[in-house]
């Protein structure tokens, strides 16, 4: 009886999310691949939305538990299944991530760099030392004349502005590797330029520390430490748990040591280290 399998597949569901929730990845992975044997062979078309749910669960699973190919062999499957692109982003940042787990910098990239443009975003082919330069100027002036009031703005619920940041994030991570450094920065700013504008969200404190970090120099330390530190205060607007790995590796491994106590920054990144664990 269909409906009968279907209720037990959600009762398997239901369990490996907690046990995902609880950072039980190889119990949850067990669980949501059992929900995932009881579905009939139409699931995608006739059971979308529990399809949908189920497929990417069990890849954030096999993701967190190491076995990249099999999360991306189903965030494949999502995303060919998927009825709209809003239903496919989540998988595609999903899929950054694991393949660039895999050292897959340059599919990194490339994907990330066509789902900005689907966004509306604009990706040039390369882009020189003295734009970059200026591009940045422009940036920190920006951020300037809004001032630090900006911060206590009120937050937007834009999700296409999360989505975009979230991308803009990935790829200019992934630049830093594969491509040149004044992408990274023209990635950067753009994030920054992009929240100034449209608003404060849970992806705006990463994307400001992302930048402080890329492009903090002597001539302007004390300015990007005060953005930094500004972005840190957000934390306490913003549900931000799942990030605190890479917002405490910015801020207190790569800006923070410039004007604080070294040892003040062991405790918090012992405790990123920890958490990403």
């Amino acid at each position: 009886d269909d409906d009968l399998r279907i209720g037990i597949a959600e009762l398997n569901m239901k369990a490996g999310k907690k046990a995902l929730d609880g950072c039980d990845h190889e119990t949850a992975y067990s669980y949501l691949c059992a929900a995932l044997s009881l579905l009939p062979k139409d699931h995608w078309e006739n059971h979308y939305d529990l399809s949908l749910r189920l497929g990417f669960l069990i890849a954030s699973a096999a993701n967190s538990t190491c076995h990249y190919d099999k999360a991306i062999i189903m965030l494949r499957k999502i995303i060919e299944k998927a009825r709209c692109l809003d239903d496919q982003l989540p998988s595609y940042i999903l899929l950054s991530q694991a393949l660039h787990a895999q050292g897959k910098l340059n599919d990194v990239y490339d994907t990330c760099s066509a789902i900005l443009t689907e966004l509306g975003e604009s990706i040039p082919e390369w882009y020189t030392l003295s734009k970059s330069s200026v591009m940045l100027v422009e940036t920190l002036k920006m951020y300037e004349e809004v001032g630090d009031k900006w911060l206590e703005g009120e937050k937007t619920d834009d999700k296409t502005l999360q989505t975009t940041l979230q991308f803009y994030n990935v790829i200019a991570l992934a630049s830093y590797f594969c491509k040149s450094y004044s992408m990274v920065v023209y990635f950067t700013c753009k994030a920054v330029q992009l929240t100034l504008h449209r608003g404060l969200c849970e992806h705006t404190i990463i994307t400001l520390l992302q930048f402080t970090s890329v492009v903090t120099k002597d001539e302007n330390a004390v300015q990007c430490y005060r953005i930094a530190k500004g972005a840190m205060s957000l934390q306490e607007r913003f549900d931000v748990s799942a990030q605190i790995p890479e917002l405490y590796f910015n801020f207190y491994g790569r800006i923070a040591w410039r004007f604080e106590p070294f040892q003040a920054g062991i405790e918090p990144l012992r405790q990123g280290f920890e958490v990403g664990l």
